[in-house]
């Protein structure tokens, strides 16, 4: 018979698999060590990764609309006043961010009443508040007469 295999009273006895498990149990753990590291660090990253590549995107359209405009200017050509126009963002609407930061806060208020945890209720008191003002800021904007 094999030296490796102790056969004794019904019982196969396999010399060294009790290390072999050993090995497959810390390497297991070491996995699960290694995918919550990961894990982390791609939350904690992420947000950093996408800022960064919105921060170069805008540089590269900056350079390139710099590189636009003097070889405009090195041929001669009129640079058209439009490029030097910066995007606007638009109409300040405190009413509309009121109204959705208040429906924010009573969802979040709502939804953590209905699941029973009523200690939570507070943190939609947060949003709730900030619409409260920016709703009391467009009230106060409009009664300003225009210069």
């Amino acid at each position: 018979m094999l030296p490796i295999l102790d056969v004794e009273a019904g019982h196969i006895k396999i010399e060294g698999l009790d290390k072999l498990s050993d090995a497959a149990n810390s390497a297991s753990a070491l996995f699960g060590e290694f995918i919550g590291l990961v894990a982390v660090t791609l939350i904690f990253s992420t947000p950093i990764i996408i800022i960064l590549a919105v921060l170069r995107h805008r540089a590269r359209r900056q350079q390139a609309m710099n590189e636009m405009i003097l070889k405009l200017a090195e041929k001669g050509q009129p640079i058209p006043p439009q490029v030097f126009d910066l995007p606007s963002a638009g109409p300040r609407s405190d009413l509309r961010r009121g109204i959705k930061l208040i429906a924010v806060g009573l969802g979040i208020m709502g939804f953590f009443y209905f699941q029973d945890v009523r200690e939570a209720i507070g943190i939609g008191f947060i949003p709730l508040a900030i619409g409260v003002g920016y709703l009391l800021s467009s009230h106060f904007d409009k009664e300003k007469p225009a210069p």
